[in-house]
């Protein structure tokens, strides 16, 4: 395991690098109106006019931890094994805790957060170790929110094997929705299930690829996208295919 965390880490700390020369993989304009909009949209809901302290739980480059300080404005500790993703979104963030730490052994007592927040983390660790330690840093009916990758979404599954990107890291592995709710269920009560984005997730990869100049895409068209996904997502059996899966649970 810490061979694997590792390896996970020394791949996003030339991720970081990359994010400080502009380089990324994905087209953060169109991601944000696709993605990012429907994934903030989701967890203000849920968290608005609720108050305590949010672990946000392998948070990369601080994009949700930025969220939700400024949006919510609760106290919010931001962790990753990543140093130079946390030395990156420290330069951003103002006002959060951030903290370079191995999300298999937290570095914080029993019961000490209102909220887990783990978006597109799970896929990378030992799930039942990384959830064993969420549950213990939560107090009792704190509520962990999550967004995974789903093993059963057809295009991210041939993606991965045929256009990697930089931060497709060795030892990650999307999960499948029962999966983690085995684990999950002994620990936690299940609030919501949703799903998100059957194809839309694509396209910012696309664009930000040599593919757009193939093919011409354009930002343009990324709330057309956002609009179908949301079509899609309520069609049965194709919204579990889709790319990722929420789920809200209370301990």
């Amino acid at each position: 395991m810490r061979i694997m965390a590792l390896i996970e880490s020394e791949i996003y700390n030339r991720f970081a690098k990359d994010l400080d020369l502009g380089l990324d993989v994905v087209d953060r304009e169109s991601y944000e109106i696709i993605i990012d909009s429907r994934r903030k949209e989701i967890t203000r809901n849920w968290l608005q006019g609720k108050r305590g302290i949010i672990l946000d739980f392998g948070c990369g480059d601080g994009t949700f931890s930025r969220f939700f300080k400024n949006i919510l404005n609760p106290d919010v500790v931001g962790l990753d094994i990543s140093a130079g993703m946390i030395e990156y979104a420290s330069k951003i963030g103002k006002n959060i805790n951030y903290l370079i730490a191995d999300c298999h052994n937290l570095p914080f007592k029993r019961g000490i957060f209102d909220f887990v927040t783990g978006f597109g983390i799970f896929h990378h660790l030992n799930l039942r170790k990384s959830i064993n330690e969420c549950m213990r840093s939560l107090r009792m009916n704190g509520s962990l929110i999550t967004f995974e990758h789903n093993y059963l979404c057809p295009i991210s599954f041939l993606g991965r094997k045929l256009f990697k990107t930089k931060i497709h890291t060795p030892n990650e592995r999307p999960l499948l929705l029962n999966s983690f709710l085995n684990e999950i269920k002994n620990g936690f009560k299940i609030n919501s299930i949703l799903f998100i984005s059957p194809i839309g997730f694509i396209f910012p990869f696309l664009l930000a690829s040599n593919f757009n100049y193939l093919f011409g895409f354009s930002r343009k068209y990324s709330n057309t996208l956002k609009t179908f996904d949301q079509i899609l997502e309520k069609i049965p059996v194709i919204k579990f295919l889709s790319w990722q899966f929420l789920i809200v649970a209370t301990k």
